[in-house]
């Protein structure tokens, strides 16, 4: 149950889904995200962080950048949300 009230509240947010859209072309820096969504730094990161906590994205350390990207093989419920979320994105 903690898991589909962590994708629930990652999917209620429309800058959360944007970031979501816009990871469908593939991985990104996060200084791309923030410069994409126009959004402060820390604002993209707390989001960043409620979509990693729910499953949605996976997120990986570079030298000093951090990079995100959809999961490569999320399990159970985050796998379903995504699926579906992606689907409603427009992403075939």
């Amino acid at each position: 149950m903690q898991n589909i009230l962590k994708i629930t509240k990652a999917a209620s947010d429309e800058t959360r889904l944007r970031i979501l859209k816009l990871l469908t072309k593939g991985e990104l820096c996060v200084c791309h995200i923030t410069a994409g969504l126009k959004l402060a730094p820390s604002t993209v990161s707390k989001h960043l962080s409620i979509l990693e906590a729910a499953g949605l994205i996976e997120t990986r350390k570079l030298g000093r950048w951090v990079h995100c990207k959809l999961p490569s093989s999320p399990k159970g419920e985050p796998r379903a949300a995504l699926r579906w979320l992606l689907s409603a994105l427009g992403r075939p």
